[in-house]
């Protein structure tokens, strides 16, 4: 410690030099602040990825897990040992072949018929112009907000009396018309420039050949993205097929698995999630076939 010596005064103490402060911690709402927004959206999306797809994994792992191990406590994440039979067992268990081919035969036919019907009758109310158009079209919409549990004892009464129960048009012909579709299709026509509807109608063009040659091929995304939203509604559609059928060889893949369940459901769970991995395998290839036109759909393009 140096002392000063002034003149005139009393000596006086140089202070000494002050201690190292300690580094406060900032809150950690602080931190987060300071955080770049493209670090706070990666973070905000592995969060999402781990919610949304962490019981997909779970459930793909616990396919290969023996019985025993697929119920255990506390659960194993990695399966002990990895048994690979137990997709080919769950065909020996249960016909999930012919649950499979009727999933098949009921989305692919109901898919086609909605975008048939809906792509004509959002042409028709989006360009013709008739008498009642805009109160058909209000009575559309309000029975959208009518749910399935109102009316399915008077459908499925309906389909018995037309001996359709336990039947594919029982299963295929109710779903083909599709409000929703009809809304979107109206919607993404009157989005459409008339320009080229205009031209082939000097041409002689009529009102089906304008909408099957002209307009459709410009339709292809919006016809793409409904594609996949009727595919995946008709393949999971599992409370109406359920009241549909009641015969084995009519099962779709969502009612077999219910009687798998329903069966042994204790010494089959690791069966019953591998069958449920199969049943959602033509939903991502649907997506993966059809992705490019969802995401030209969503963005407003047209080709």
């Amino acid at each position: 410690m140096t002392e000063l010596s002034v003149p005139g005064t009393t000596r006086a103490t140089a202070p000494a030099a002050p201690h190292a402060v300690a580094r406060r911690k900032r809150p950690l709402g602080t931190r987060l602040r300071r955080l770049s927004p493209a670090a706070l959206r990666h973070v905000i999306l592995i969060v999402a990825v781990i919610v949304f797809f962490g019981p997909f994994v779970w459930m793909v792992l616990t396919s290969f897990k023996s019985s025993a191990e697929a119920l255990s406590f506390p659960p194993t994440f990695l399966p002990k040992v990895w048994h690979f039979d137990n997709y080919s067992q769950i065909f020996t268990v249960a016909p999930f072949g012919t649950y499979y081919l009727n999933s098949t035969i009921v989305a692919v036919a109901t898919t086609a018929g909605q975008i048939v019907t809906s792509l004509a009758a959002g042409f028709a109310f989006s360009r013709l112009r008739f008498r009642g158009s805009t109160i058909i079209f209000v009575v559309l919409l309000a029975a959208l907000l009518v749910p399935f549990e109102v009316v399915f004892t008077p459908l499925i009464s309906l389909l018995s009396q037309l001996g359709w129960l336990n039947s594919y048009q029982g299963l295929i012909v109710p779903n083909v018309p599709s409000i929703l579709g009809v809304f979107l299709f109206k919607q993404f026509f009157e989005s459409f420039p008339t320009e080229i509807e205009d031209a082939s109608r000097v041409d002689g063009a009529g009102v089906w050949r304008r909408m099957w040659s002209v307009v459709t091929p410009m339709a292809t995304p919006m016809i793409g993205a409904f594609a996949v939203l009727s595919f995946v509604y008709n393949w999971n559609n599992f409370f109406f097929q359920f009241l549909a059928v009641t015969k084995t060889e009519f099962f779709t893949v969502s009612v077999g698995l219910t009687q798998l369940q329903s069966t042994n459901a204790a010494d089959s769970f690791n069966l019953l999630m591998a069958g449920s991995t199969l049943a959602i395998l033509p939903v991502f290839l649907v997506y993966i076939v059809f992705q490019k036109q969802i995401i030209s759909a969503m963005s407003g393009g047209l080709r």
